[in-house]
């Protein structure tokens, strides 16, 4: 290394900054959204074990539908790929799209599951639980099926957020690169977010129990 990447490193570490390495991936998303059919298939099988895991975190692991919101996710991100100017990494990308097609399908699934209710002229509260119980849940997975069930009542700006955060685990500034936002509007959505949850979970005894289990 030169003295003067030294004095650049150095300057870059002062700063509270890092120098940005090169996306592995970048180039195979370009040739991806140009068309290039070797480019698509490799772009494809590499998102795929990733899309899967995401979508499998937003409508939980042992959902019927994941496989195919997987299929419907991946669409998606050719559908999406030529709009791509790399704000952020290629997955953090892949990821966010994948949150959105699962957040969908949930609101989907929830629409009619109430007009099937409707339907049949039951009241929600007498619909059993699908739920695992309490003794056959990880605290973890706990917290995270809360998340998931609150998700399709909020704003999807907001549940966007929330779910990054908190089900991806996606840090503020990860969030704010990959959706192209200023970071103090990320804090204040989850911030609402976080507040909209709370609020529902205190009014819903059955959601209390479960996030009490969860702490």
């Amino acid at each position: 290394m030169s003295a003067a990447d030294r004095g650049r490193w150095l300057r870059l570490v002062r700063e509270g900054e890092r120098p940005s390495r090169p996306d592995a991936l970048a180039s195979v998303a370009r040739a991806a959204a140009a068309g290039e059919r070797a480019a698509v298939r490799t772009f494809l099988l590499t998102i795929g074990p990733h899309l899967l895991r995401t979508v499998r975190r937003v409508l939980g692991a042992q959902s019927a539908d994941a496989d195919d919101v997987t299929q419907e996710a991946a669409l998606a991100v050719m559908d999406a790929l030529p709009r791509y100017r790399g704000e952020s990494s290629v997955l953090h990308f892949v990821c966010r799209v994948a949150v959105l097609t699962a957040m969908n399908a949930r609101r989907r699934a929830a629409a009619q599951k109430r007009r099937s209710v409707r339907e049949d002229e039951l009241g929600v509260e007498v619909l059993p639980s699908l739920a695992p119980g309490p003794e056959a849940s990880a605290s973890a997975e706990a917290s995270a099926a809360v998340v998931r069930e609150l998700l399709d009542t909020l704003p999807i700006q907001q549940a966007e957020v929330l779910a990054l955060h908190c089900v991806l685990g996606y840090t503020l500034p990860e969030i704010a690169e990959s959706a192209g936002l200023p970071l103090e509007t990320v804090r204040s959505r989850l911030r609402l977010a976080k507040h909209a949850l709370r609020a529902r979970v205190l009014g819903d005894p059955r959601l209390a129990d479960r996030s009490r289990e969860s702490s």
